[in-house]
């Protein structure tokens, strides 16, 4: 008997973390294929239960706790995103400073069809049908996660 289609996926992206890294961590790089999952009404014991057939055991506790934690991260990353994006919607055109050592990030091309506000049913429909490309998802979170070390300072009392 052959394994779904999930435990595969999940088994390939664990293969290409590092073996010694926390199962929080693990679980993270794991969140984008979970939500899919979710989305598509796939409950936590079933996930859970191709987790285990993957290699990775997780309590029920600890899974729950760690989805918490990642979608309350990608709700303030998005708020942020958001607010980044009106704050420049609003200024006028200017060209960037030498003060900024980071140019803004592309646009991410991970998920398409993602309509700007949820006003009518049509917005619903748009992101029942979005379109989620993982590689570029992935892709992306390694560009904020490269981005986010290069910002913090590696002496406390440096300036």
């Amino acid at each position: 008997m052959s394994e779904s289609a999930p435990v595969t996926r999940y088994r390939t992206v664990l293969a290409a973390l590092d073996p010694r890294i926390s199962l929080s961590a693990q679980l993270r790089a794991l969140f984008p294929l979970i939500e899919v999952e979710m989305a598509a009404g796939v409950p936590h014991a079933a996930v859970l239960d191709d987790l285990a057939a993957a290699g990775l055991t997780v309590q029920r506790s600890t899974f729950a706790i760690t989805l918490y934690r990642w979608r309350k991260a990608q709700r303030s990353a998005t708020r942020k995103r958001l607010n980044a994006a009106a704050s420049v919607d609003d200024m006028p055109s200017q060209p960037t400073h030498a003060s900024n050592p980071h140019p803004p990030s592309p646009t991410p091309d991970a998920i398409q069809g993602r309509p700007r506000s949820i006003q009518t049913p049509g917005d619903l429909r748009k992101i029942r049908d979005m379109r989620v490309d993982l590689e570029a998802l992935r892709r992306e979170g390694l560009a904020n996660r490269t981005q986010s070390a290069d910002n913090t300072p590696t002496k406390r009392n440096e300036p």
